[in-house]
């Protein structure tokens, strides 16, 4: 545990205020409201607590100053601040204080300060710190970095201290990069996170996870990292958008996209993070869609891009429930002739989630079978089929409908038969039928002919019986 101090301690017209940070009591002196240095007795072996504002000045410039135990400089007059200026002047420092200063830089300390045990560099201006900045201070136990303008921490820097016990962090707009997955790490470095006493205080301040906790964004990476298929073939890679508050405002639930595109798969991936909100799968060749179906690693994917692609047919949604739940289904680009619109009806008059269909550059039938109801879904549900423009015919040579937009074909143009088969069946035989009419009616006018103008009676009549 760190020095405690106890009102006793002070000593008359000693300003300082009195700050508890978990276990430890650190006294924070007031700076002199000018350019100097102040001292105050700490106790009868007459050490000393010495406050500077500006810099040090007059007999602490020069000479060692062993009885200083602890040291407060304010307003430090440079940006950057070295260790070394005090290092040797104050050999028996216990309690180093830097605050109320522009210090943007932070310079290694020395093994000099063998007996430094607490380090209060808050509300400065530090942008960054090195591993081995604090690795030589061998009794350090407490060092607060709160309130500064650090955006990311490797642990080594708090790894090299081999005394450290306490470490303050809040108030600094951290990025929630990888850099501070140490935070939730139950390994090697979970001693380590322990040591920040006010981690559940740290937020995030970037774009993408502003004002969130840092620790619910640390474990939810954590995570998704560990669940991210990238073993071949897959070779995925896993981003967190954003985090967004679930229904029950307490938790917070993270949209995340998984890009598999032009990866050569053959089939969708078995095996998808738990977190998975957007599957990108475009550019492969896959051709079967029954994942979505009976794979429970897709129940919760709203987000599905199957673009340039081998899928022939989705028949193998009909009835499930994940087409009941998707927000997004993008197929441009495949094999599809044909599809089950009644299915695709039923499903979406049912889904309150759905928001874009994707159906466009397929080589689609057209017919006076399936073209009429699909026409009638595209058209019904055009708001949602944003590529209806490129929902065309397939380039069929000497098709007069050949990429022709199917939302603009009439119902004549595919109602009827193909121009190039000139005679058809039925017609063939009504031919048949009435040239054997003629035949007949013919036979029967010139046998009777012959009757009249020989008396004999026709060939087949006069074998009869």
């Amino acid at each position: 545990m760190a020095n405690q101090y106890s009102p006793a301690d002070k000593v008359p017209n000693t300003k300082c205020w009195i700050l508890i940070l978990g276990w430890t009591v650190v006294i924070v002196t007031s700076c002199p409201p000018d350019t100097k240095c102040k001292r105050y007795i700490l106790d009868a072996s007459k050490n000393l607590r010495v406050a500077c504002s500006g810099g040090l000045h007059g007999k602490f410039l020069t000479g060692v100053r062993r009885q200083v135990r602890e040291l407060t400089l304010c307003h430090w007059p440079n940006s950057s601040f070295d260790p070394q200026i005090i290092q040797f002047r104050f050999p028996e420092l216990r309690n180093l204080t830097l605050r109320d200063s522009d210090v943007s830089q932070l310079k290694e300390f020395g093994g000099e300060l063998k007996e430094l045990q607490e380090l209060n560099v808050s509300g400065l201006r530090l942008d960054s710190v090195v591993d081995s900045t604090f690795s030589r201070l061998k009794k350090l136990r407490v060092l607060d970095l709160r309130g500064n303008n650090l955006k990311q921490l490797g642990h080594s820097v708090l790894a090299s201290p081999p005394a450290l016990r306490e470490v303050f962090l809040s108030g600094n707009p951290w990025d929630c990069s990888n850099d501070l997955m140490w935070l939730v790490d139950e390994g090697r470095n979970e001693s380590m996170a322990r040591r920040v006493v006010d981690r559940d205080k740290m937020i995030c301040n970037n774009e993408t996870y502003p004002k969130k906790p840092v620790l619910p964004i640390m474990g939810m990476l954590k995570t998704l990292q560990a669940e991210c298929p990238t073993v071949p073939p897959a070779n995925c890679t896993c981003h967190m958008d954003y985090v967004a508050p679930d229904p029950d405002g307490v938790t917070l639930r993270p949209v995340t996209t998984i890009n598999c595109s032009y990866r050569g798969l053959v089939s969708l991936p078995e095996r998808l993070p738990s977190v998975t909100t957007t599957l990108l799968v475009k550019g492969n060749q896959i051709s079967s869609l029954k994942p979505l179906v009976s794979n429970p690693h897709y129940r919760d994917v709203l987000d599905v891009f199957l673009d340039d692609n081998q899928i022939h047919s989705i028949e193998s949604l009909e009835g499930a429930d994940w087409l009941l739940n998707f927000r997004v289904l993008s197929l441009r680009n495949n094999q599809l002739t044909q599809v089950l619109t009644y299915a695709l009806d039923n499903a979406l008059q049912r889904n309150r989630n759905a928001a874009i269909v994707y159906l466009g550059n397929n080589p689609w039938i057209c017919d006076c079978l399936f073209t009429p109801t699909f026409q009638d879904f595209i058209i019904k549900y055009r708001k949602l089929v944003k590529d209806i423009d490129d929902v065309r015919c397939a380039s069929v040579h000497g098709d007069e409908n050949s990429l022709t937009q199917i939302q603009a074909l009439s119902r004549s143009t595919v109602c009827r038969e193909p121009s190039e088969y000139l005679i058809q069946p039925l017609d063939l035989l009504n031919g048949i039928l009435a040239s054997l009419i003629v035949l007949v009616v013919g036979k029967l006018i010139y046998d009777y002919w012959s009757f009249k103008k020989t008396g004999k009676l026709p060939w087949l009549v006069a074998k009869m019986p």
